[in-house]
């Protein structure tokens, strides 16, 4: 009998420190997910509407240049990167979009069709007056045609372009009333890449057949200047943020004695669906990209 008893208590005593052991793992495990709750590594998501002109001028096709109006959908990502939140800032873009444009005598008319996909990687410096910089590199392909549908020949001029780039971004942080604003500068400009460019007269069809040689050019500064530039200012308003801007985007190649050169300037009007956390409490300062 003493020795049952004896095997009790032991029995009460081993579940009474699975239970200790139990209640302490689950208090280390809800006070490390609060923790990780706290470090939030925001993503910001900015998607526009875009509305301007276009001047474009494709000697491929024709020497005259074409003036028109172009529309666009735009958007970029920006996220902190765990590894370094404090400095290290990746960011993904994209842009489509179509033109109708006129010659001067408004006699012919051609269409424009342009897509871009990029990405960088920067590094961001606080400075003081709530100022961010960021500066880094990246890479990024563009793709578009222009047609000519009165031209018989060749009524297509293409435009690819595979780039390593330099990026840039300059943000300044204010406040209009109780609305959070951010004042900012966003721009890209290809380094090195390569880009497509026939030969004057070469046709399509040729190409098809095999005529491969002197299609594609290593493209630098000299031959192959382009810039795409965002300035714009951001308004938080919470759950929802408002970015109003103005996007110039030159685009221009020089080969085998043609050129492509294409300048759009355009209003921007944006969301940013989830707002900047300008506003929010649980999103650390530091940890904030702008």
């Amino acid at each position: 009998m003493p020795g049952r008893c004896k095997n009790i208590r032991h029995s009460a005593m081993l579940r009474c420190v699975l239970i200790i052991c139990f209640a302490i793992f689950s208090i280390q495990r809800i006070v490390a997910e609060e923790m990780e709750a706290d470090v939030v590594y925001p993503v910001t998501g900015v998607y526009n509407f875009e509305i301007g002109e276009r001047r474009a001028v494709a000697e491929y096709l024709s020497p005259m240049t074409y003036k028109g109006t172009d529309y666009a959908v735009s958007g970029y990502w920006d996220k902190v990167m765990p590894f370094d939140p404090q400095r290290w800032l990746m960011s993904f873009d994209a842009r489509v979009s179509y033109t109708k444009m006129l010659n001067p005598a408004w006699s012919a008319s051609s269409l424009g069709l342009d897509a871009k996909f990029g990405w960088q990687m920067r590094r961001y410096f606080r400075l003081p007056y709530n100022i961010t910089f960021s500066v880094g590199g990246g890479a990024s392909l563009t793709g578009g045609v222009i047609a000519l549908l009165r031209n018989s020949n060749n009524p297509v001029d293409v435009t690819i372009r595979a780039s390593l780039d330099l990026g840039a971004s300059l943000s300044w942080r204010t406040r209009l009333g109780r609305i959070p604003v951010v004042a900012s500068e966003r721009m890209t400009m290809p380094v090195l890449g390569a880009f497509f460019m026939p030969q004057y007269g070469e046709t399509f069809y040729e190409i098809y057949l095999g005529n491969h040689s002197g299609l594609a050019h290593f493209g630098w500064w000299g031959n192959m200047p382009c810039l795409d530039n965002l300035v714009s200012v951001s308004l938080d308003l919470g759950n929802t943020a408002l970015q109003l801007g103005y996007r110039l985007t030159i685009g221009c190649a020089y080969a085998n004695n043609l050129s492509t050169r294409q300048i759009t300037n355009g209003f921007v009007i944006g969301v940013i669906p989830s707002g900047m956390g300008l506003k929010r409490k649980k999103c650390r300062e530091e940890l904030r990209p702008m």
